[in-house]
């Protein structure tokens, strides 16, 4: 004997999620940075040693005289002979004249240019100590620094940040749904 049956087929419902996923960009533009080195600057200033000798002095203690010096000396030699020459042709004049004091000019003079007075004379160590002249003037060294240094200049830049939120839709992917069937309902009553 069959007995009657319900039959029950259901489907459940079912959702679905459409989603779409966030979108970030993130650009970071560097900084622009500029850096200029001022270099040290040093300067020197040097006046160079210098030596001087001067031996003129010597030289001409020696008797080895330049022609511009020679000259000189020699004029100064010959004027200062010519004002002693002058000045005994006028003493000698002056002895002639005074004949009031009754002295043999003549005599006189003869006697005084016939025996001159001894000659003096000494030792000299030539060229003399301290003829040679010598000067020295050392180096002047002037050292001047002014310091470089370093320019740096930055400008930043902000990040670009773009951002799309995401989305999820929701929607209904299968409806539910209840079949029921009656299996057996119909008894067969040929036996």
């Amino acid at each position: 004997m069959h007995l009657p049956q319900i039959r029950l087929q259901q489907t459940y419902a079912q959702i679905g999620l459409r989603t779409t996923q966030p979108t970030q960009e993130i650009q970071q533009v560097p900084a622009d940075l500029s850096i200029k080195q001022v270099p040290a600057v040093m300067t020197i200033d040097r006046q160079p040693s210098r030596l001087e000798i001067n031996q003129d002095q010597a030289w001409n203690e020696l008797n080895l005289k330049s022609t511009p010096v020679s000259s000189e000396d020699m004029a100064e030699f010959s004027k200062q002979e010519g004002f002693e020459a002058i000045a005994e042709i006028a003493q000698e004049g002056d002895q002639f004249a005074a004949i009031e004091k009754k002295i043999d000019a003549i005599v006189a003079i003869a006697t005084e240019k016939g025996s001159p007075p001894p000659q003096e004379f000494n030792i000299v160590f030539i060229p003399s100590y301290g003829s040679v002249k010598i000067n020295y003037v050392p180096t002047e060294l002037h050292i001047d620094w002014k310091q470089g240094g370093v320019e740096i200049n930055s400008t930043q830049h902000k990040p670009i940040h773009q951002y799309t939120p995401g989305k999820t839709e929701v929607y209904l992917r299968q409806k539910q749904q209840l079949q029921i069937d009656f299996i057996g309902i119909h008894v067969n009553n040929q036996t």
